[in-house]
């Protein structure tokens, strides 16, 4: 028995795994973009409801730069985020206080108080 050259595998066979090994690649590149989309999608959710950019970054396991750039993406920032949930008047309001200068937490609060 010559032990130097293996036993040789049929070529359809090593085809068979190949192409099943490109099918498998294939839906973990599916997967793989799905689970960012969810994930970015819940860093925006999570930033929207009011979390730290600090606390996403450590929910999602994620560096703080990346949760930066996801919201920088998502055009989110405090000033936007203060600004959902306002009705179209508080939402003039508010960014006519915010264009004047004044913090988006206080142009928040007063935007509220003037249209209740």
């Amino acid at each position: 028995m010559d032990t130097a050259h293996p036993a040789v595998r049929p070529l359809a066979d090593i085809l068979a795994d190949i192409a099943a090994a490109e099918r498998q690649l294939a839906d973990l590149e599916t997967e793989r973009r799905l689970t960012r989309l969810m994930r970015r999608a819940g860093i925006v959710i999570d930033f929207d409801a009011g979390l730290s950019r600090t606390a996403i970054a450590a929910k999602w396991g994620v560096p703080y730069g990346h949760v930066a750039a996801i919201l920088h993406k998502a055009r989110r920032t405090e000033r936007t985020r203060r600004a959902i949930g306002l009705e179209l008047p508080q939402k003039a309001d508010y960014d006519r206080l915010v264009r004047a200068g004044v913090r988006t937490r206080i142009a928040r609060l007063i935007a509220l108080r003037n249209q209740s």
